[in-house]
């Protein structure tokens, strides 16, 4: 059993669906838990769903409102707390969502057959226990999840994350893409501290309530409360598919050997 989690627009949802029509030809059992909206998107094409939480159009406005950067979040907050309290809201639901994805059966599927699912061929099926998982980065339980279940986790996504190079900055960082002068100059130091220092601005932010989840609800220890733990994917040496042409951008030489450039996903 492979459980897919994405949170994202139909555009993060559409490369993993012939992810996991690939992973039924080889006789898997796939399912993709996403936001409710894409359930028909993925039905439709015989993969079983999980409905995680959260609205992906209004994560999107959020991301467009900060421009996508750390700095832009800080901006926001300032000009309108609300709407910060609002997001971590949403991002707090998602984050306790994942665990029903990989354990629990499909909520809402007897409604659907009740009601006239509009792929018949889509039959509940009650029980549901994931042995793998393959994410993108902003579920960010999925590692929780797999540690209480003892499965391995597999990370995928078509930007940088998690793991640091000097060779170009976190996604969300605001610095320059410009080719750094030297790998151990200053751009180059900058570029690679980004992403542990984005992961550190998150562990600060949702840690204390992800550890007090964890231990209600998965029954596991709190994460230290130190920066050793912050980047729990790079220090977990977890494996990360960069999903974008190594011929538009090669893998970045400082990556470890876990980390790979994998081409894009063809959708069907």
């Amino acid at each position: 059993n492979v459980c897919i989690l994405i949170v994202g627009t139909h555009g993060d949802v559409l490369p993993f669906c012939s992810l996991a029509k690939q992973l039924q030809e080889h006789g898997h059992r796939v399912r993709i838990a996403s936001h409710e909206v894409h359930r028909q998107t993925v039905t439709s094409r015989s993969i079983e769903f999980y409905p995680l939480a959260g609205d992906p159009k209004q994560l999107s406005q959020w991301t467009v409102q900060s421009g996508g950067r750390i700095t832009g979040e800080a901006r926001a907050a300032m000009a309108d707390p609300s709407v910060l309290k609002k997001k971590d809201a949403m991002l707090k639901e998602i984050c306790t969502s994942c665990w029903g994805a990989v354990s629990e059966p499909d909520p809402l599927s007897p409604y659907y057959e009740m009601f006239g699912n509009a792929n018949g061929s889509m039959k509940s099926n009650s029980n549901f226990v994931a042995d793998a998982v393959i994410a993108n980065p902003p579920c960010q339980t999925a590692l929780d999840v797999c540690e209480a279940l003892a499965i391995p986790l597999h990370i995928m996504f078509p930007q940088p994350w998690y793991y640091g190079t000097v060779e170009y900055p976190h996604p969300f960082s605001g610095l320059s893409y410009d080719k750094p002068a030297s790998s151990t100059g200053t751009q180059a130091k900058a570029n690679y501290a980004s992403y542990s220092i984005f992961e550190g601005v998150l562990h600060a932010n949702f840690g204390s309530f992800i550890n007090q989840w964890r231990n209600a609800t998965l029954k596991l220890p709190p994460i230290p409360w130190n920066h050793n733990f912050a980047n729990q994917i790079a220090s977990c040496n977890i494996p990360f598919s960069a999903m974008w042409s190594p011929s538009f951008c090669p893998k970045p030489q400082d990556w470890p050997e876990q980390c790979q450039v994998v081409g894009t996903f063809t959708q069907f």
